[in-house]
């Protein structure tokens, strides 16, 4: 089964990298406009793209790297099917899966698109209030790239395709499925009554989509199980 956590923890370690020269900048940037006047600090933050000068910094390369983890995904499903002499995808369109991933890919981008704009607010908002760089720094370092969002997003997107990239490369056929994923104090009750109430020899694509955890839903937001071929 892919390890998507591990994948979304390279992900955040290069977003940690850019985050940490970026803050670098920042407050750089924060003493020249605090030294500036009235009217250069407002042509300045005008100017200001705070996402352009994270894609400077490897935003579309970490974006592009952990988008190329989906073709993993992806391509582990097919040769999953392949193995059971299954043709990938027969009778079900990848189209969908593709619109799938460019949703989750602006989902992320969407994210650092607030970022950026939380940044240049926060950054106007205290100089021109004329606060002290130690309280504007102090105001920016609250508002970071990395977050519980982030990690959130990227995991779930990541797990549910990985999850829908199995289910459509064996839609319609006679297969079955089973519910894995851990047993513990955060198991969620649908995901437990899942695993509890499994046939004997797995669910059928129906039973399994009648659920309380269907596919590419499971048991909801941040789902720590997915549905593997028995």
């Amino acid at each position: 089964m892919p390890n998507v956590q591990a994948s979304v923890d390279s992900f955040i370690d290069e977003i940690k990298a850019i985050e940490n020269s970026f803050d670098k900048d920042l407050a750089k940037l924060a003493v020249t406009l605090k030294n500036a006047t009235e009217t250069e600090v407002i042509n300045a933050t005008r100017q200001l793209d705070f996402l352009q000068e994270l894609q400077k910094k490897g935003l579309g390369t970490a974006l592009d790297n952990f988008d190329a983890e989906y073709t993993k995904m992806l391509q582990i499903a097919i040769n999953e099917a392949n193995k059971r002499g299954i043709p990938a995808f027969a009778g079900a369109s990848v189209e969908g899966l593709e619109v799938l991933r460019d949703i989750n890919y602006q989902r992320l981008l969407g994210t650092f698109k607030e970022y950026s704009e939380d940044i240049k607010y926060g950054l106007f908002r205290g100089v021109y209030a004329n606060a002290s760089i130690s309280t504007i720094k102090e105001s920016l370092a609250q508002t970071g790239m990395v977050s519980r969002q982030l990690n959130l997003i990227a995991y779930d997107g990541l797990k549910i395709f990985d999850d829908m990239s199995r289910y459509k490369a064996f839609q319609g056929q006679n297969v079955r499925w089973t519910y894995i994923g851990p047993q513990d104090a955060f198991t969620r009750d649908e995901c437990q009554s899942t695993k509890d109430n499994e046939p004997k020899g797995g669910y059928t694509e129906s039973e399994a989509s009648s659920s309380d955890t269907p596919f590419g839903i499971r048991g909801g937001f941040n789902c720590r199980h997915s549905w593997q071929i028995r």
